[in-house]
């Protein structure tokens, strides 16, 4: 399974947070404005059109395999 990932030391906290915003899936959390924003990796589907909104290239996607029982182990 693909996820998206946010490097938070390249994360420099923009407002607006065009991935937050625009997430078809609205992986992307952000508790109080001045919070780094953070993923749902349950939510997000890994279609990775947050990676090129990010203007700080914060954004990576990981692979998770799934276990020999049908289930991923974030």
């Amino acid at each position: 399974m693909k996820r998206a990932i946010i490097h938070m030391e390249k994360c420099l906290n923009c407002v607006p947070c065009e991935p937050l915003e625009r997430c078809p899936m609205k992986a992307f959390l952000r508790e109080c404005p001045e919070d780094k924003p953070w993923i749902d990796l349950y939510k997000c589907s890994g279609c990775m059109k947050c990676k090129p909104l990010c203007p700080n290239g914060a954004m990576e996607m990981i692979t998770q395999p799934c276990s020999t029982h049908g289930k991923t182990t974030w």
